[in-house]
């Protein structure tokens, strides 16, 4: 099934459309927390949906392995969302798709980059589930503490659960059931990490090192907001220049689908691509920077989730169901003026084509100080941030240039923290 299909597929299933009215509903009430209350008893909601789509997931699973080995399925083998036909090995593989989608964006409602370990397996069926969940009742129930459950996110990757204690620290925690299975190692891990959270200072696990400039957190995201407004309220397309050298298409697949066939969209959407792209200066198509949003829930570790961009309830679940995408496109002969300006040397290491390869740096930047030059590179995940998060150009570039100053010992990370930057996000 060609991945065109396979996309309709998902968008237009049943439980994938009840899951986008879920998601609006559930940004709507984490917005609206404000105490330690309203935590517990919205992560209780999110826990019980999460663990029954990791059931659905489960019952999927088993009935793709009994088909595997059997040729056919259990007794209680749930019914399909559709009316594919059941006894079809593909109809079962498309249904786990739509789940394992439907799970991401769940968890994504919940969602705090913090660390880039292994990620979270499956609530469902996991021994420690029951001591994890006693942890929780008992601090609120005793202490009226509200204790995160790291299973309901697909980012943070140290520990089970996050206390944070009416002092307003945040303590990591490993809960083992066997007291024989914790090991030092471990206690020192979520000691440090917890310690990194609390003031600042130290190395994740990852090794990255968060460094906190005194540079404001400027964005490009209230032009998002509007264009993602137009096409939504308008014919399902709109697009726009937000800023100097950046521009965005945005689509809402809902408002566009009585309007126009498939292959009108896309020549629709292509035509005003290529028209903003012509605004800013990137007309050339061998030399253009690209980025989509499309099915990007829960699938990057340092983005912010789109549940927390300052956009409407409704296009923010929109954006998480797919329901809603947008592009962005960058002139990058911009980014180097405005680099130079911050007094950075910078060159591009790979043709901007579309054929970018994500695992290989994309940009390499320098800045001479005294007789030294301090130089290294970035890649694709750097220049996304820049993109999907639409961060002010001038202000990108100085946080560059700040992170190349020298001041790091060898072999840090830093993890860049701009200042003020939870004014922004809602």
């Amino acid at each position: 099934m060609r991945t065109a299909i396979r996309s309709t597929f998902i968008l237009t299933h049943p439980a994938h459309q009840e899951t986008l009215l879920a998601l609006i509903d559930l940004i709507r009430t984490l917005r609206a927390c404000r105490s330690a209350e309203d935590l517990y008893h919205f992560q209780s909601r999110l826990r019980g949906m999460v663990l029954d789509t990791e059931q659905r997931r489960s019952a999927i699973s088993r009935q793709i392995k009994r088909l595997d080995r059997h040729r056919n399925l259990t007794a209680d083998a749930p019914e399909l969302g559709t009316a594919l036909d059941r006894t079809d090995r593909e109809s079962w593989v498309l249904e786990g798709d739509v789940y394992e989608r439907i799970w991401r964006q769940l968890k994504s409602i919940a969602d705090v980059a913090l660390s880039r370990a292994d990620a979270p397996g499956p609530m469902y069926g996991k021994t420690g589930l029951a001591a994890e969940l006693e942890v929780i009742e008992t601090a609120w129930r005793e202490s009226q503490e509200f204790v995160l459950h790291h299973d309901l996110t697909n980012v943070i990757r140290v520990g089970d659960l996050t206390v944070l204690d009416r002092d307003g620290w945040a303590w990591l925690r490993e809960i083992k059931t066997n007291q024989r299975y914790r090991f030092p190692a471990q206690e020192r891990l979520l000691a440090d990490t917890s310690q990194v959270l609390a003031d600042e200072t130290g190395k994740l696990p990852s090794g990255y090192a968060p460094v906190r400039t005194t540079i404001d957190y400027r964005t490009d995201l209230s032009g998002l907001h509007d264009i993602l407004g137009l096409a939504h309220a308008r014919t399902g397309i709109a697009g726009g220049v937000v800023s100097s050298g950046r521009a965005v298409v945005a689509a809402s697949q809902f408002t566009a689908a009585g309007r126009y066939t498939a292959e009108e969209f896309g020549t629709r959407f292509s035509a005003e691509f290529d028209r903003v792209r012509r605004r800013i200066g990137a007309d050339n198509p061998g030399h253009t920077l690209t980025l989509l949003s499309i099915d990007q829930a829960g699938r990057t570790l340092v983005r912010p989730p789109w549940a927390i961009y300052p956009i409407e309830a409704e296009v923010a679940a929109s954006l998480i169901a797919d329901g809603m995408f947008f592009a962005v496109c960058m002139n990058p002969n911009k980014i180097i003026d405005s680099l130079a300006k911050a007094g950075v040397e910078a060159s591009w290491l790979q043709r901007l084509d579309g054929t970018e390869d994500p695992s290989k740096p994309l940009l390499n930047v320098a800045v001479r100080s005294a007789n030294r030059l301090w130089s290294t590179s970035l890649n694709f995940a750097a220049i996304a941030d820049l993109m999907l998060e639409l961060i002010d150009l001038r202000t990108w570039s100085q946080q560059v240039a700040a992170m190349l100053s020298g001041e790091f010992a060898a072999g840090t990370r830093p993890w860049p923290c701009f200042a003020r930057e939870a004014r922004v996000w809602a």
